[in-house]
């Protein structure tokens, strides 16, 4: 992991003449589902992440976009009648392969790529014993207007 978040800031890092970074944030809506107990329900919780995204164009359609992110995901879990809110806290480094749709200025961005992400923290006890990493697949699209972008992952 370590080796992985050294080569992304170098990456993000080689802004000039190979890419440029942004400033990412926005909000989360995520669940935990835990198999096997009966006794135990999880609704979805809003959550936020932040972070850096590199963008390293192959082309004028192409791009690489790696980000590291810091991310909130969690779960209101009930137990026996009881309320709890739990977050997991994570370090998340999705690497996007970027398709570009229109002009450099104003254009659409339909985006997608694998992600790891490493457990940092969990907040009121809860989820303690879960796995330290979470991976999967991510999609989005982000419309570009000059210099931001609004979108959805």
């Amino acid at each position: 992991m370590k080796k992985a978040l050294i080569i992304l800031i170098a990456i993000l890092a080689s802004n000039g003449a190979f890419g440029q970074i942004a400033l990412r944030g926005g909000i989360n809506y995520s669940n935990v589902t835990i198999d096997g107990i009966n006794s135990v329900q999880t609704d979805s919780k809003v959550g936020f992440h932040a972070g850096l995204q590199g963008n390293v164009a192959i082309g004028n359609v192409l791009a690489v976009r790696p980000a590291l992110l810091y991310n909130i995901k969690g779960a209101n879990v009930t137990s026996n009648g009881a309320d709890q809110s739990g977050s997991l806290h994570y370090v998340e480094v999705p690497l996007n392969l970027g398709f570009r749709l229109g002009a450099r200025q104003i254009g659409l961005v339909l985006e997608g790529g694998p992600y790891l992400g490493y457990l940092i923290n969990t907040s009121d006890g809860l989820f303690n014993d879960i796995g330290k990493t979470d991976w999967g697949a991510n999609f989005g699209a982000i419309l570009e207007l000059q210099d931001i972008g609004i979108g959805v992952n």
